[in-house]
């Protein structure tokens, strides 16, 4: 997995790539991390498509723009990873987005229907849940955050992810080795609590709730869950599929809120089966109709 660094609409942007040729797939990340989440996908994936995952607006190395000084991420989010599509020469690509990501992806698709031609949602509380519900789990969340990013050791960098992890023996040390030097970056404290106040504003995110809107998503989408994840537990997965015509949901057994981490070679086998059209086979637990 390489990086590479690009002004994105001015904004300095960091970004981890692999693969020069195929069909390209940007990777979206969720709160409290960067791009370097897909450490364990990246690679593999890139054997068959040009793959990217990007530094969010105002995370790992990526700045906060001048137009987002407050409220919620979103629009400026999208229009930032619109912008790095243009600039990387993606007229048509899929999208993965984890938790936060996966409903950065769905509206980038409703801001571009014509250009993300597939959608991968992993695990996703914000993309899914019902208004009451999801500002519970962004309190809880906030306050598991707020001290890592306010304190980054390693201690408090672990257990954070830990929280979201089946087996807290398998988080990846790279990857708390990056929070450790991202958290401590003169913007990160300030774009997280930005972040966070914005997605918890619940009348200034309401222009951009994706949950009532599912039933838009008119290409082929796969929805990745984790069966024992307790942030966004899997009935609540089975109800956004019901909602995404012809969309197939998977549930990954032993797994929380990161199945691209905790079960990589099996996610990795599933979004390239799914990428080149091929049959699922047992890994589609649910099809919707």
């Amino acid at each position: 997995m390489r990086v590479k660094f690009a002004e994105v609409n001015g904004i300095p942007t960091r970004y981890h790539y692999e693969g020069e040729d195929g069909y390209p797939l940007i990777l979206v990340h969720g709160v409290g991390v960067s791009g370097e989440c897909w450490l364990r996908n990246i690679d593999d994936l890139a054997q068959d498509f040009r793959v990217v995952g990007p530094d969010c607006l105002g995370t790992g190395f990526t700045e906060i723009s001048d137009e987002w000084q407050n409220g919620p991420p979103h629009p400026h989010t999208v229009k930032h990873l619109i912008g790095l599509a243009d600039q990387l020469g993606f007229e048509k690509f899929a999208m993965a987005g984890s938790s936060l990501g996966a409903m950065m992806a769905i509206l980038t698709y409703f801001e571009i229907p014509d250009r993300v031609e597939k959608l991968i949602l992993i695990s996703s509380g914000s993309g899914t849940l019902p208004e009451g519900e999801i500002a519970k789990k962004l309190e809880e969340s906030y306050a598991n955050g707020i001290s890592a990013y306010g304190n980054p050791t390693y201690e408090a960098c672990l257990k954070r992810m830990q929280n979201v992890f089946y087996n807290p023996d398998d988080v990846p040390p790279e990857l708390i080795l990056s929070q450790l030097t991202t958290y401590r970056l003169p913007h990160a404290l300030t774009a997280y609590k930005m972040r966070m106040e914005g997605l918890m504003d619940l009348e200034a995110m309401k222009p951009y709730r994706t949950a009532e809107r599912l039933n838009e998503i008119n290409v082929p989408t796969l929805l990745i869950w984790g069966l024992n994840d307790p942030r966004v537990i899997f009935s609540r997965a089975e109800e956004a599929a019901a909602k995404i015509e012809g969309s197939t949901l998977v549930g990954f057994d032993k797994c929380k809120h990161a199945p691209h981490m905790e079960h990589p070679e099996r996610f990795n086998t599933l979004v390239r089966r799914f990428l080149r059209d091929e049959p699922l086979g047992d890994e589609a637990v649910s099809d919707a109709a």
